[in-house]
């Protein structure tokens, strides 16, 4: 009886004190392990259909990438990252009328501890959809010194191309009247998770674009 008692009693200790271990490695001991990095999210649909939610402007693009996300989504949160750690800034470009570019906007986010913006997206608006498709397949072919394996990537009834190089996965889409271009760097994600990363990208923020083409 006496040797029962002492054994659970020492069970008991071992059990006080893995619990003990696991506080002093919880947010009790460290402010910054309180920041939990949200899993990246898996891939689901492949429709791209026009957003209803998107508000009135004057362009065809947003003029900021703070509104190029519908909701209050997180760039970061997409990215299995803490929660605002990951910066954004904007650039616009300039029209290009010999080749259908009426606008362009580049994204560039920006990750902790990285040097240069780990995720790159560029948006470009054009006259028609046949100059956007040209585009794309420009785009493609100018990428291919660098390139290890191309393939395409279902995205409903949008074109994507995904190429596979040294540092970077890029998603090529053209959609509608429409091209994306996203860019991400290796080490980023799990790479096997890339494509789907840059598949979920590409379907929340084709929504934001437009109005489509007349007659689309």
């Amino acid at each position: 009886m006496g040797a029962r008692v002492a054994a659970v009693a020492a069970v008991a200790l071992l059990m006080f004190a893995g619990f003990g271990f696991a506080w002093a490695g919880g947010s009790g001991g460290d402010a910054s392990s309180d920041v939990v990095a949200v899993p990246v999210p898996t891939f689901g649909s492949t429709d791209v259909t026009q957003s209803a939610a998107v508000p009135p402007r004057a362009t065809l693009l947003p003029t900021d990438c703070a509104e190029l996300l519908p909701g209050s989504t997180d760039m970061a949160a997409l990215l299995g990252k803490p929660t605002g750690s990951v910066g954004v800034r904007t650039v616009l470009g300039v029209p290009s009328p010999q080749v259908g570019q009426l606008e362009r906007v580049t994204c560039n986010y920006q990750a902790p501890g990285r040097p240069g913006p780990a995720l790159v997206m560029t948006l470009t608006a054009f006259t028609d959809a046949a100059s956007a498709a040209v585009q794309r397949d420009r785009n493609i072919a100018a990428e291919k010194a660098d390139t290890r394996g191309v393939r395409t990537t279902p995205l409903g009834t949008a074109s994507a191309t995904l190429l596979t190089q040294a540092d970077r996965r890029l998603l090529m889409v053209a959609h509608d009247r429409f091209t994306l271009t996203e860019g991400l760097t290796l080490g980023l994600v799990p790479d096997d998770a890339a494509e789907p990363v840059l598949a979920d990208l590409a379907q929340r923020v084709l929504p934001t674009l437009g109005p489509a083409q007349a007659g689309h």
